[in-house]
C-alpha cells in the first residue's frame, strides 16, 4: 500500500504541473511552441498511464477471469485515446494546424469510448444482481441530470442549427456517449460502497465524469471555432485520465493485499 500511495503522488504532482502548462498564456514565438508540445505529450502520456496501470489491476485476476477482460478492455481503450490525441497533436507541430473536426483523430476518440461502454457494462454485468432498486434509481437520477445537462450545455447549441453535417453528428454522439457512461460507471460504486473497491469505483466514475465533459467541451469548442491549445477541456482530460490511473494502482493494490 505504500509504494501505491508514492505512485499515486506522482501521478497527482504530473498531472498538476501538465495542467499548470496548460493554463499558461505564452507570448513569445519559442514559449508558444514549448506549449504546444508539451500539451499535446501530456494529452498523449496521461491515457497510456492509465492503460498500464489498467492492464496492471487485469493481471490481478487469473486467466478467465471476467474482471480481468474488463481491466484489459479499460487498458486498450485508454491507448486508443492516446493514439487518437497524439495524431492529433503530431499534425499541430509538424503541420502547424490540427485536423479538421471530424477527423481520423476523433474516429479513435470514438473508438475509446465504444470500447469503455463495453468495459463498464461488463462490469455491471458481473454485479448486476446485487444491484438494489434504492440503488438503480440513484443511477436513474443522476443518468437524468447528466442529460439534462449535458443537452443545455452542450447539446442544444449544436441541435440549434441542425444535424446539417458530419461536424455535428460527431459531436451529438460524442456528448450522448458521454452521458451515457456517467450513470453506468455509478452502478459498481454504488454497489461496492462501503468497502474499498467501492473508492476505487468512484475514482473510476469521476475520471469518467472528467473525460466526458472533457470530450463535449472540447468537441464543442472544435465545432464552433474556439478550441486552443491552453482550453481549459485539457484539463478535464488530463485529470480524468490520472484519476482513472490512481484508481487502477489502487484495484491492483486491494487485489494484492487481498
Amino acid at each position: 500500500m505504500a509504494r501505491f500511495g508514492l505512485l499515486a503522488i506522482l501521478v497527482v504532482a504530473l498531472a498538476a504541473a501538465s495542467s499548470w502548462f496548460v493554463l499558461q498564456r505564452p507570448v513569445r514565438t519559442a514559449e508558444v511552441y514549448r506549449q504546444i508540445v508539451t500539451v499535446h505529450a501530456a494529452l498523449s502520456t496521461f491515457p497510456l498511464l492509465a492503460a498500464l496501470g489498467a492492464l496492471g489491476a487485469s493481471r490481478s485476476y487469473r486467466t478467465g477471469d471476467r474482471e480481468r477482460g474488463v481491466w484489459r478492455t479499460i487498458a486498450l481503450a485508454c491507448v486508443l485515446w492516446a493514439a487518437g490525441r497524439g495524431l492529433f497533436g503530431y499534425t499541430q507541430i509538424v503541420g502547424g494546424n490540427p485536423l479538421p473536426f471530424p477527423s481520423a483523430a476523433d474516429a479513435f476518440t470514438a473508438a475509446f469510448f465504444v470500447l469503455f461502454l463495453a468495459a463498464v457494462y461488463a462490469e455491471y454485468a458481473i454485479v448486476r444482481e446485487l444491484v438494489t432498486w434504492r440503488q438503480t434509481s440513484v443511477v436513474a437520477a443522476v443518468a437524468l441530470g447528466a442529460l439534462a445537462l449535458g443537452y443545455w450545455s452542450f447539446l442544444r447549441p449544436v441541435l440549434g442549427g441542425g444535424l446539417a453535417g458530419g461536424a455535428e453528428a460527431v459531436s451529438v454522439a460524442f456528448s450522448l456517449m458521454g452521458i451515457v457512461l456517467i450513470p453506468l460507471a455509478l452502478i459498481p460504486a454504488t454497489v461496492f460502497l462501503g468497502g474499498l473497491e467501492g473508492y476505487v469505483w468512484l475514482l473510476i466514475a469521476a475520471a469518467i465524469v472528467c473525460l466526458a465533459l472533457a470530450v463535449m467541451w472540447f468537441s464543442h469548442a472544435v465545432f464552433f471555432g474556439e478550441w486552443f491549445v491552453g482550453h481549459r477541456s485539457n484539463i478535464l482530460q488530463i485529470g480524468g485520465f490520472a484519476l482513472l490511473t490512481v484508481g487502477a494502482l489502487w484495484h491492483r493494490s486491494i487485489m494484492r493485499e487481498a
